[in-house]
């Protein structure tokens, strides 16, 4: 007895409304912050010895990537006041990243060796992550806070120092790009209301599960593939709603009185949607940032 032949319905390739990244789609912004003359940024060099930064990493499995980041962190943190420090919160590691970040005497490592357990989804775990150490860095006085991924901090003193070539009182946060391609597209949150300003993999998902039948590889390149295009260096700034890409580089007094929140949403934009509405912070994205 035959089976009956089933009919397969191919699915439909999705075309978005617009092809263009969301900086392109941005273009031009207003009101944003001025690049200050060269006699105001070597003034900014002189202050940063009285000013003191903080650090904050989460490390897991990171073992291979540590000489690495110890080779680009520790000139800019040096650019800074000597007590300025570094706070890695190490969790769930299989590899030698506790050993290795022990031998590192510049680094305050708190380590808790089984989170997943209480913590099983990986952006609650690092919301959880991130909360401690911002309540660290809050009570060490410090005047900056950079936050970094460490397998992908791999930044330049000058490409650090970018972002404050642009008046100081007129940001809050910078937030970094790639040499190659803009990949967190979850974290990112733009000014429009119609432009990447939702959760880029609900809307997939959302668009997947709809009557239109559309093909999986054509929404992955139309919702999530046409924003991952490199930013030109020559842009300029872009303000966003929320951001990160590997570095955010936060004025300490831009983070009070909010928390990370990794409730199925990337961690950062909770974060950044409070301090913009509770701190009045302003967010951009610095092209001549790279970390990656």
């Amino acid at each position: 007895m035959h089976k009956p032949l089933t009919t397969v319905i191919p699915c439909v390739r999705y075309i978005p409304p617009d092809n263009r990244s969301f900086y392109e789609q941005e273009y031009p912004q207003s009101n944003l912050p001025q690049r200050i003359s060269n006699a105001s940024y070597e003034n900014i060099l002189r202050q940063l010895p009285s000013l003191r930064l903080v650090v904050l990493g989460c490390a897991r499995n990171v073992e291979p990537n540590l000489d690495e980041f110890r080779s680009h962190i520790e000139p800019i943190i040096n650019l800074f006041h000597s007590s300025s420090r570094i706070f890695i919160f190490e969790s769930d590691s299989k590899d030698k990243t506790v050993k290795k970040l022990r031998e590192w005497t510049r680094v305050e490592l708190y380590t808790y060796r089984r989170l997943e357990g209480q913590y099983p989804g990986r952006s609650e775990r690092l919301a959880h992550i991130r909360n401690v150490l911002m309540d660290k860095a809050h009570v060490s006085s410090a005047d900056y806070i950079f936050v970094v991924d460490l397998d992908r901090i791999s930044t330049t003193v000058p490409s650090f120092l970018s972002n404050f070539k642009y008046d100081t009182n007129q940001w809050s946060v910078m937030t970094a790009t790639s040499h190659n391609h803009y990949y967190d597209i979850w974290a990112l949150r733009t000014l429009s209301n119609s432009i990447m300003n939702y959760d880029i993999w609900r809307r997939v998902s959302e668009l997947e599960r709809s009557p239109s039948n559309y093909c999986h590889r054509s929404l992955l390149d139309g919702i999530y593939g046409i924003h991952k295009k490199r930013i030109p260096i020559e842009h300029g700034l872009i303000e966003v709603r929320s951001a990160f890409n590997g570095a955010g580089l936060y004025k300490v007094k831009s983070t009070y009185n909010c928390k990370y929140d990794g409730n199925r949403i990337c961690e950062h934009v909770p974060f950044h949607l409070c301090i913009r509405e509770k701190n009045q912070a302003r967010i951009f994205i610095n092209p001549e940032f790279r970390v990656s």
